[in-house]
């Protein structure tokens, strides 16, 4: 078996990578696209445009010798047979051409035009003069006049500036195609690697997290390492969603301002992205200074809610001992005195430190304290009537009490709600704000029970109370012994006594049912048998 195990593995191992290498190739095939139509998108734009004009006859070497051709990519504009005013003919031809060229960058079919003074027709392509013709070029064509010359090669330096301006339009529209495909693909190669390395940021963090020190102002712990790793972990998420919106608005700008349809969006977005974004940072620039002390203010307010709260942590552990204050009450006093620091810094401290008492930040702390009021009501009452019943004594721990309808032992006493074990064993949390609205029975450190019995009629009343008395002093204290009721069906008495615990109730009744059964004394009908 160990054989076959061993090339099965071996085989998944190979499986596995020819999987990644599929997946490298196609990465790097979906690359090469993207490259290739880009380079193919270039190579549409450097390729000039075919000719429009109809096919003629080749000329002659003769004819070809005595004339030269004036060109706008690969259509004739008009054909020179002479030199002019000293410049030869071919000169004269490339000179014209290189003004064309030159005019077709900015005029357009429409900027075209002829204008003729003594005997001169000079043609213009926008502002740029690139060809004069007089009679003798007219003649050589075999023109009726120079007007007709002229106005011909006008025609056809029209149709070459519109199949020019065709040409230009439908390659950059490929190359802009070219741009948003090889963009995309670098956006979202972008996107995945940020992503790769915030996880294998956190993954560096989870790994070492032993590593990670907390945040402390010489023996003042600030932030502990668990705070700071949480801390790391949301700054990364924040950082990579940042990125990716950066890098999403400026792959949107630049495809916007590709094409001529959508280039007006781009300075509307920009305008609305990086308008507010500027004076935002105009106003954080011109508040700097009170930044910085508003931070130093919220650092010091910090670090004295982390002092108190250690010294009361202190007190509490019984590592710190001090005459006005139990340790019992030292968590409770802890909640009180930070809660108390932070409204302070809010109300008070926050307008002396931005210099107006009336400012907008006095007044947001103001707003906001009374928020938090407003919303915390309930919560503000039971703190309230928790201070008075825990610094005023009212609850002890180890009593055995009654609120709300629910019983037990108390074993913890807090500002907000008062922690109780019930007889089966569970505990019970009862809000302070309960004891408003309902009584509060105290019934000291032992448990009382009580529970109500009956005993046939014809059992004589002193015997029963006899027995009764005599197994509840067995068993618990005080104990108060009441007949109630007495009829036909039996008579009716009421046991009451202080037990240990509430787990004793159980054993009380069922020692006292013992002793009465011990006594020969029949239980009768009704309700308590």
């Amino acid at each position: 078996m160990t054989p076959v195990v061993s090339r099965r593995r071996a085989d998944d191992r190979r499986a596995v990578r020819r999987g990644r290498g599929a997946l490298g190739a196609a990465r790097s095939g979906l690359l090469r696209l993207a490259f290739g139509v880009f380079a193919a998108s270039l190579l549409v734009c450097a390729l000039p445009a075919k000719a429009e004009s109809p096919a003629s006859p080749p000329p002659s070497a003769s004819a070809a010798a005595a004339q030269a051709v004036v060109r706008l990519g690969d259509a004739q504009v008009v054909t020179l047979r002479r030199g002019r005013g000293g410049v030869a003919l071919a000169e004269r031809a490339r000179l014209a051409t290189s003004a064309l060229e030159k005019a077709s960058r900015r005029a357009g079919p429409d900027d075209v035009r002829v204008e003729a003074a003594d005997g001169v027709a000079v043609l213009y392509a926008g502002e740029v003069p690139f060809l004069q013709l007089d009679a003798q070029d007219a003649a050589l064509a075999n023109d009726a006049s120079l007007e007709v010359h002229a106005a011909a090669a006008a025609a056809r330096a029209r149709d070459a500036l519109a199949a020019e301006r065709r040409r230009s339009q439908i390659a950059n529209t490929v190359l802009s195609l070219s741009l948003v495909v090889f963009l995309s693909l670098v956006a979202v190669f972008v996107g995945r690697k940020l992503g790769e390395f915030v996880e294998r940021a956190r993954a560096a963090v989870e790994r070492n997290a032993h590593r990670v020190p907390g945040l402390r102002v010489r023996d003042i712990e600030v932030m502990r390492p668990a705070l700071v790793r949480s801390a790391l972990d949301v700054g990364l998420g924040v950082m990579r969603w940042v990125v990716l919106g950066a890098v999403a608005y400026a792959w949107l700008v630049v495809v916007l301002s590709l094409f001529e349809s959508t280039r007006g969006y781009t300075e509307k977005l920009t305008g609305f992205v990086l308008g507010p974004l500027s004076g935002l940072m105009g106003r954080v620039a011109g508040a700097l200074p009170l930044v910085i002390v508003f931070i130093i203010a919220a650092a010091a307010t910090a670090v004295l809610v982390r002092f108190v709260g250690l010294f009361f942590a202190s007190v509490a552990r019984g590592e710190t001992s001090v005459e006005w204050l139990s340790a019992d009450l030292a968590p409770a006093t802890s909640a009180l005195a930070r809660g108390g620091i932070v409204v302070a810094a809010l109300v008070f401290a926050a307008p002396v430190v931005i210099g107006e008492r009336e400012g907008a930040l006095g007044r947001a702390g103001l707003v906001l304290v009374a928020a938090l009021g407003l919303g915390a009501v309930p919560l503000l009452a039971s703190g309230a009537a928790g201070a008075i019943v825990l610094f005023g004594r009212r609850l002890r721990v180890g009593d055995h009490v009654e609120i709300a309808g629910r019983a037990g032992r108390v074993v913890a006493v807090d500002l907000l709600s008062v922690r109780l074990v019930e007889a089966g064993g569970g505990e019970v949390r009862v809000p302070h704000l309960a004891a408003l609205w309902h009584p509060t029975r105290v019934l000291g450190a032992r448990a009382r029970a009580r529970f109500e019995l009956v005993v046939a009629a014809s059992a004589p009343p002193d015997r029963v109370l006899a027995v009764l008395l005599e197994a509840s002093r067995e068993l618990a204290s005080d104990p108060q012994i009441e007949l109630t009721s007495m009829d036909a069906g039996g008579a009716r008495w009421v046991v009451e006594a202080d037990c240990e615990a509430p787990e004793s109730r159980a054993l009380f009744q069922a020692h006292v049912a013992a002793a009465l059964a011990r006594a020969e004394i029949p239980l009768g009908g009704g309700r308590g048998a």
